[in-house]
């Protein structure tokens, strides 16, 4: 009786992922279900529930020796390379046909384990029947019960802490990597003819040097289509501020970058009052288009994702953040972070190209310095303008050393301060990014 039990939740495991995956394969070749699609949801909570009871399962492998390991370990282990990232599978979650793969190896790992159960037992599914019989079972469950508690800590932090960057380079498309020294950025070059242009990854914090060379090796009269959603409206009322994380990871947010971008010769601001003078170009700069979307251009759904994952980066603390993080993935669906999340990629690339396609005869030379996350597809678009890659480099974006001092600084107890003070002057006014 006691095992009829672990044997129901092992058949679940292989039942539920069977039914997740094989869903899944449909939805990704066939069916193409939008993201915030009820079958969708279905989809996302069956593959929830399958994570969960693999979990289980495998506490119960270690806890009930009876449990035939050739039948499930396959699934198991499939489902712990899914947690670690897919190595050597791309992927990307905007694209759930992308997801197939991964589908697949879940699928033929639980067909494998029904196969050599059939083969072993006689039957798909586990019976209790079949299984052995054990001496002094309840020592044995006392001895493993700290082993499994032991590895049902270990196993997912470990998986986790592997999948953070093999996930950060899958979906950057390399654009970001986690380097010997640090987090380190790419830039490729495409070229079609005479004209060059420059995809730079790039991190909303880092160095403030890494920001400050980047600009200097912009040669004077190329073109730079900058990112930056505006707000011309006022619709939103909390946005993503990236100074708080910056400085608590004692590096600088991206505006230092987008102020010097500010300074250059732009081409996007409103032409002068009637009988005023035209801007002079300064010929050691170059030129500068914000090309990017404006609040208004984005569903509603979008920009409530938006004002709640502002309000995670304005957080004061690192627990005032998560708390905020955690009421975040309680609000929102799987499905309506990830449409969300293909809004600000794909959108904002489509308003960033067509300013481009506009551009391109009056400039040889064009940089896109924009977020890591929009290189794959920006690559993918202009491969098909007829561009090729013709060479490609990394920068150090971001030191662990850097960091690490941050970090290190933010632990120790602040200096006992005198009884009195000298007043300090009062701060400089900051202009207006």
């Amino acid at each position: 009786m006691a095992l009829s039990i672990p044997v129901f939740i092992a058949n679940a495991f292989l039942l539920v992922t069977l039914a997740s995956t094989t869903l899944g394969i449909l939805d990704g070749l066939l069916l193409k279900s939008a993201l915030d699609s009820s079958l969708f949801g279905v989809r996302m909570q069956l593959s929830g529930l399958a994570g969960t009871l693999g979990f289980i399962v495998l506490a119960a492998l270690i806890l009930v020796p009876h449990l035939p390991k050739l039948t499930l370990l396959p699934a198991v282990l499939a489902l712990l390379w899914q947690i670690a990232g897919a190595p050597g599978v791309a992927w990307s979650i905007s694209d759930p046909s992308s997801l197939v793969p991964l589908e697949a190896v879940s699928l033929a790992a639980v067909i494998l384990g029904l196969v050599i159960n059939r083969l072993t037992y006689g039957t798909l599914l586990i019976r209790t029947a079949d299984l052995p019989h054990h001496e002094r079972l309840a020592l044995r469950t006392l001895i493993a019960a700290p082993i499994a508690a032991l590895v049902l800590i270990i196993v997912p932090v470990v998986a986790i802490i592997t999948a953070i960057p093999v996930m950060i380079e899958q979906q950057t498309g390399g654009y970001l990597r986690f380097g010997p020294e640090g987090l380190e950025v790419r830039q490729t070059i495409m070229a079609k003819g005479k004209s060059e242009v420059h995809l730079v990854g790039m991190v909303h914090i880092g160095e403030p040097q890494f920001y400050r060379d980047l600009y200097k090796s912009i040669p004077p009269r190329a073109l730079v289509l900058a990112e930056g959603v505006t707000d011309r409206q006022g619709i939103m009322k909390t946005s993503p501020n990236y100074e708080n994380a910056a400085r608590g990871l004692g590096l600088e947010s991206q505006g230092e970058f987008q102020q010097l971008l500010s300074t250059s010769n732009r081409l996007d601001l409103p032409p002068p009052a009637e009988g005023a003078p035209a801007p002079a170009v300064d010929p050691a700069k170059p030129f500068v288009i914000f090309a990017d979307t404006d609040i208004s251009d984005l569903t509603p759904g979008t920009r409530k994702f938006i004002e709640a994952v502002g309000g995670v980066f304005q957080s004061a603390s690192f627990d005032e953040a998560l708390q905020k993080y955690m009421a975040v993935t309680q609000t929102f669906t799987q499905g309506e972070m990830m449409k969300a999340m293909d809004e600000l990629i794909i959108a904002r690339n489509r308003k960033a190209l067509e300013t481009f396609d506009r551009q391109e005869p009056r400039f040889s030379v064009i940089y896109l310095p924009w977020g890591a996350g929009h290189m794959p597809d920006f690559e993918k678009q202009l491969k098909a303008r007829g561009y090729v890659v013709k060479s490609s480099d990394t920068r150090q974006i971001a030191r662990y050393g850097t960091i690490l001092e941050a970090m290190q600084s933010m632990a120790q107890p602040p200096a006992a301060t005198k009884a009195i003070q000298p007043e300090s002057p009062a701060p400089a006014p900051v202009p207006a990014n």
